[in-house]
Order: structure tokens, then C-alpha cells, then sequence
């Protein structure tokens, strides 16, 4: 009955969200969307992807041109139609996601999740972040049977470049096969995009992506990444470079030692949100609706103590419920406050102890992933 009563509440925040994000934001409503399917539309009319600039916002596509070809049919069906389907689909993905985190308690799981910023941005912008998890999660769980892990995840990473790192987390983990299906699948499918698309990869691959200001204001809090909290720190770009790429290496690697630990004490899972989180730190822009993997971080166990887990899991679904720029609000300490969403990530990657996982929050555990 509780779980009853629990899916009827994910199905009215939901309705909630939908109706807000599509609804009632001026100028935002499934804007991405929009952007993926004018793009298509200049590149049909004989102009470059990347010369799109959505109106009103100026937002560009920034996705390889691998992406294109996934979206290529989108522009076929009337907009009412797509952003319906991506809005249901979007929905059925955070349901997927939830059962595959937390078989026993997903009705629980898809309330945070919905509820969370980072899925009401996946809704309000019609983005696909969502899905990215999603498949990664079905690779890295061996959903996929085993013979095929790993290709899912490399085109996810050619049709958007985060998932790459879990190539690294596959082969230091000893799922050596896994980590080349995915680097054979994603070249495979760049590949083939550069065959369809020769002058749009041309121009992607050796000079759109290196222009990272292109994906929009880097410098606002909601960009949550390390990169993103020293520019609104406004340290100057000889020093911000060098230690990012020092500060948010160290956080990598260790975290896929935690990773790989946790993989190989049977708790895939622990894992693979230890290297999401992981990648989110390290990345140029960590976008709100990148940030999926912290949610889902708030249903790990981290002590034998019930009472510990759930301070637990309620400061981290207050952090990622609460608009960014909420956090901060009133408090003379922004830069720390204001930026709470990198600092969970670094928590998550590099410092929290997590219990295994599987075990539900309520239990006894049985084995401590000593990560």
C-alpha cells in the first residue's frame, strides 16, 4: 500500500513538474529540445549545425554530429508531438532509473529523483542527460547481456562526450572488454557520422570542441563544476587551468580506485554514481541537469547507523531539490554555500564511506564497501 500511495505521489510531482516547466517558464520551455530540432532544420536547409543560433537565447548545438544523425528523424513530427513523446519518455527513463538504484524502494527513488532539480531541468529543457544515465546504468549494472556491455555506453559518449568516463572506470576495474566495446562503439559511431557528415565532424572534432564558452554563460552558479568555481572565484586563467586539471585529476583517479574497490566487492553500483559524480567535478560544465548522479547518491548507506543514513540522504536531496542559487540566499558565505553541489560531488568521488548499496537503508548491512 505504501509503495501504491508513494508512485501516485511521483505521478503528481511529475504532473507538477510538467506542468511548471512547460507551462509556466517564459522562454525556457523544452528550449533544448528546440535547439536540437532548428539545428536539424538549418543542416536539411543546406547550413551547419553548428551555425544555429537558437532565437531569442542564441543557443547553439554542442553535441558531436553523431547526435544529429539519433535526432535526425525528430524534425519529421510536429514539435507538439516530440515534446510530448521526449516529455513521457523522459518520465519512463527517471521510472528505469529508479527501479534499477533501488528495486525494493523506486517508487521512493522516483519522488526524490522528480522532485530534484536536476530531473525538473531534464523536463523544463527537453535535455537528454536523463537518457545518458540511463544507459549507463544498464551497462554498468550488466542489464546488457555480457557480451554487448559496453556499446550502449560508447554511443551514449558519441552522441554526448560525458559517459567517456567510464571508459577508464571499466578498464582499472578489470572490465577490460567492456572499456574497448565502448571505445570501438563510440569510434565506430563518430565514424560513421564523419562519413555521413564530413565537413559538420571536420569542424566539430577540431575546432567547435575546444570552444567551451559556446555551451553558454560558464561562469553562473549553475554551472557546478570545479572549473565553474573558480571562475566565479575569478582566479586568473594561468593558474584556474593547471589546477583544475591537477585538482580534478586527483579527484578522478581517486575515485575510480574507490570504483574499481567497490566493483570488485560486488557493488557495481556504488561505483558507477562514484565515477558519475566524479565526472561531474572534472568536467568544463556541469550543468544543473547533469547532476542526476548526486540524487541517486542519496539512497547510499554510509554508516550502520539508520539515524546517520538519513541525515544522509536528507542533506543531500535538500542540496539537490533546492535551486542552486537558493542555497546560498542570505548567507554571507557564497562561495562555499553558493557552490554546495561541487562540493557534494567531491564528497561522493573522494571522501564518503559507502555500505554496500543493495542492502536497504533500514537493514543491518551486511558488508562495508570500503571506499
Amino acid at each position: 500500500m505504501r509503495h501504491r500511495v508513494l508512485w501516485v505521489v511521483a505521478a503528481v510531482v511529475a504532473a507538477v513538474q510538467i506542468w511548471g516547466g512547460l507551462f509556466r517558464t517564459s522562454g525556457a520551455s523544452l528550449a533544448d529540445l528546440r535547439v536540437y530540432l532548428g539545428s536539424l532544420d538549418t543542416l536539411y536547409a543546406g547550413g551547419s549545425l553548428y551555425d544555429f543560433a537558437a532565437p531569442g537565447t542564441g543557443a547553439p548545438f554542442t553535441y558531436p554530429p553523431f547526435a544529429a544523425l539519433v535526432f535526425a528523424p525528430l524534425p519529421l513530427m510536429p514539435f507538439v508531438l516530440v515534446g510530448a513523446l521526449w516529455t513521457l519518455a523522459t518520465v519512463a527513463a527517471v521510472v528505469l532509473i529508479a527501479r534499477l538504484v533501488k528495486p525494493s524502494g523506486a517508487a521512493l527513488v522516483a519522488v526524490a529523483l522528480i522532485a530534484s532539480a536536476p530531473v525538473s531541468s531534464n523536463l523544463r529543457y527537453g535535455q537528454i542527460s536523463v537518457f545518458l544515465v540511463l544507459v549507463v546504468l544498464l551497462d554498468a549494472l550488466h542489464v546488457i547481456p555480457e557480451r554487448y556491455r559496453g556499446i550502449v555506453t560508447g554511443l551514449a559518449a558519441a552522441v554526448k562526450l560525458t559517459p567517456l568516463i567510464f571508459v577508464p572506470y571499466y578498464w582499472f576495474s578489470g572490465q577490460r572488454r567492456t572499456a574497448v566495446t565502448s571505445v570501438v562503439s563510440f569510434a565506430g559511431a563518430t565514424a560513421l557520422a564523419w562519413a555521413v557528415l564530413p565537413g559538420e565532424s571536420t569542424r566539430y572534432w577540431l575546432t567547435t570542441l575546444f570552444n567551451v564558452d559556446r555551451v553558454g554563460n560558464i561562469h553562473t552558479g549553475g554551472n557546478q563544476s570545479l572549473n565553474g568555481v573558480l571562475l566565479r572565484w575569478e582566479i586568473d586563467d594561468h593558474i584556474r587551468t593547471p589546477v583544475v586539471a591537477l585538482a580534478g585529476a586527483a579527484v578522478v583517479i581517486l575515485a575510480l580506485w574507490r570504483a574499481a574497490r567497490a566493483h570488485r566487492a560486488g557493488d557495481d553500483l556504488t561505483a558507477v554514481i562514484i565515477v558519475g559524480a566524479a565526472g561531474l567535478v572534472l568536467s568544463p560544465v556541469s550543468w544543473t541537469h547533469h547532476q542526476i548522479w548526486l540524487v541517486l547518491a542519496a539512497f547510499f548507506t554510509v554508516s550502520p547507523r539508520t539515524g546517520v543514513n538519513r541525515l544522509w540522504t536528507g542533506f543531500v536531496l535538500a542540496i539537490t531539490i533546492l535551486p542552486v542559487l537558493w542555497i546560498g540566499a542570505g548567507l554571507s558565505d557564497q562561495w562555499i554555500i553558493g557552490n554546495a553541489r561541487v562540493w557534494l560531488a567531491v564528497a561522493i568521488a573522494a571522501v564518503v564511506p559507502f555500505v554496500n548499496v543493495s542492502a536497504p537503508m533500514t537493514a543491518s548491512p551486511q558488508r562495508v564497501t570500503t571506499t
